[in-house]
């Protein structure tokens, strides 16, 4: 509302056996249905550790360290068919990032060692790279994220000398934006300039905070845990994911609250999905599931779904292609044209949205948490309002029940209802007059578990 005015295996062997008979009488090795293509980076480098395409021919990925401490930065120019070496850093340095703001300008940094980190800076394609400045306590680069050319934001989870640095003139100067020294930060995604998030981990038991005035203040957003990664389509409708669970998390509120998108139950394939590429609302590519075979190799798959998570489905790319464990890195640029690589040098290409056969995991649901059939929470009315509101509400059972008043930085600033009630209908007022102008979140909770978030 706004005052003024989406985005083990199994136990059962002939079950086992049958899954596999399935896809051997699909038959994905001649590619009949098969719609993806199997690539290959230098094999005389060492693995990478990130890698982005700009479009459907050129792309760019970065590396760990050899025997000779060397790492490197490469490009393709025709899908990533054939590599080449572009950037060399002899400094005994691991690329960590490398993110490309248009065909052109890009940025790739690296860990600390010798001495210091390095951040590069392109604004021809990667023929040329140059050195941006340092901040000043030359902390190593864990993760970046771009907002513009001139804007930057790196993380170091270093004591003391680590934190949260932003530059706006293009890596001259740097502030630090965060620093907790029991508490560092390893991850940044900001949204733009004034909004972002930073997690210390990629598990549930990591913190989220959120700053809407660009780093100056950093709100906790409660039991929300860390990512492995992480979209936001706009400043609202966000997706994450957590390392080794079976779900994603969405939130259409800007992160206050999280909804749960379950993939399916345990068993095989494994159900994770540590990174996606988000294509609309209903359209989710994933990967971080492999599935088991007799001889106990695992092989990575690719997920899929085309109805904002409450139906997924698997694609296991070629039987051929060995990719043992799960795939590491994901990037798509439109429905049809994607790429997916191990951490090694080996990765799978499509340009018509991967096979034509998906098998569709049993047990697959959607489960939001934030929503119960027995209650309900209404939109308010009028909105835009100017100065107060009336939000309703259903109860079906009678409950313990709170309403529950948020600004856009998740910070609660009034409750209006903190009582046990009836099953009925409901209303209460909201009266804004003493906060300023700006977007709201009420939210329902009964018995301490939150139903539903509207703004």
């Amino acid at each position: 509302m706004n005052k003024n005015k989406f985005y083990k295996k199994l136990s059962s062997g002939i079950y086992y056996f049958s899954i596999l008979l399935f896809i051997i009488g699909f038959n994905f090795s001649d590619h009949g249905s098969g719609g993806w293509t199997q690539q290959f980076l230098p094999s005389n480098l060492p693995g990478i550790t990130d890698i982005t395409f700009t479009d459907s021919l050129n792309g760019y990925a970065v590396t760990g360290v050899d025997s000779e401490n060397k790492s490197y930065i490469i490009k393709t120019s025709n899908s990533g068919d054939n590599w080449n070496i572009i950037l060399q850093d002899s400094g005994g340095r691991a690329f960590t990032k490398v993110n490309f703001i248009n065909s052109v300008t890009g940025f790739a940094c690296t860990k600390w060692n010798s001495g210091s980190a390095k951040l590069y800076k392109t604004i021809n394609g990667g023929d040329n790279w140059s050195l941006l400045n340092n901040p000043p306590l030359g902390p190593s680069y864990l993760d970046l994220s771009v907002v513009s050319e001139n804007e930057l934001w790196i993380v170091d989870n270093i004591a003391f000398d680590g934190g949260v640095y932003r530059t706006t003139d293009g890596g001259q100067t740097w502030d630090r934006k965060y620093y907790d020294v029991s508490r560092p930060a390893d991850r940044v995604y900001m949204i733009n300039s004034r909004i972002g998030f930073i997690s210390d981990g990629h598990g549930t038991n990591n913190f989220l905070r959120k700053t809407i005035d660009s780093g100056n203040s950093w709100n906790l957003i409660s039991g929300a845990g860390g990512w492995e990664d992480i979209f936001f389509k706009d400043s609202l409708s966000g997706w994450r994911s957590l390392i080794s669970i079976n779900n994603v998390r969405s939130t259409t509120d800007g992160g206050i609250n999280w909804s749960t998108i379950l993939i399916a139950k345990s068993g095989n394939p494994s159900k994770e999905i540590n990174q996606f590429s988000v294509i609309n609302d209903d359209t989710i590519w994933g990967i971080g599931s492999y599935i088991y075979f007799p001889n106990l190799e695992s092989r990575g798959i690719i997920l899929k779904t085309t109805t904002g998570g409450k139906n997924w489905g698997y694609q296991l790319p070629d039987t051929s292609i060995r990719i043992n464990g799960s795939y590491s890195y994901l990037n798509f640029i439109n429905n049809n044209i994607g790429w997916s690589y191990a951490n090694s040098t080996t990765g799978v290409h499509t340009i018509k949205g991967g096979d034509t056969i998906s098998y569709i995991y049993t047990g697959i649901q959607s489960l939001n948490n934030n929503v119960s059939s027995d209650f309900e929470l209404f939109q308010n009315y009028p909105n835009p309002f100017n100065p107060s509101t009336k939000i309703k509400y259903k109860l079906n059972k009678s409950g313990f029940v709170n309403i529950k008043v948020f600004n856009i930085l998740g910070k609660e600033i009034e409750v209006l209802i903190n009582a046990r009630q009836s099953a009925g209908e409901y209303g209460v007022s909201f009266d804004a007059s003493n906060y300023p102008g700006g977007v709201y979140f009420y939210s329902l909770y009964v018995d301490n578990k939150i139903i539903d978030t509207k703004k």
